[in-house]
């Protein structure tokens, strides 16, 4: 980490942050949850208004594309928003555009699988 920077780090985990969350901000059905991208790490949360994140989770996995789905040690704040869970991609300094294009390709086929 030393030899990259962490600068250069946190300036990469911004711009695929960024990215990721155009992307997916692209896809109908998808709802972003946090901040914008210039307030965020490198998390996008988001939920699908035809499945639930735990399917979402298990189909994306089909597909070697790992996200986590529930409550991510916060169940009073998916309460306050309605929700029983999301899903939750995350992004660091070895993440990809490709890695992020796969993902948004995965969810475009949950929308197909659940309609």
């Amino acid at each position: 980490l030393a030899s990259v920077g962490m600068d250069a780090i946190a300036a990469h985990e911004h711009e695929i942050t960024e990215y990721a969350l155009e992307r997916l901000e692209e896809i109908p059905g998808v709802k972003l949850f946090g901040p914008d991208a210039a307030h965020k790490g490198g998390v996008a949360a988001f939920t699908m208004d035809c499945a639930h994140p735990h399917d979402v989770a298990q189909i994306l996995d089909t597909i070697g594309v790992a996200v986590r789905a529930g409550h991510h040690c916060a169940q009073p704040l998916h309460e306050k928003f309605g929700i029983p869970a999301t899903s939750r991609a995350s992004f660091y300094l070895y993440s990809t555009k490709d890695e992020v294009d796969k993902l948004v390709e995965g969810i475009y086929k949950v929308r197909q699988y659940f309609g």
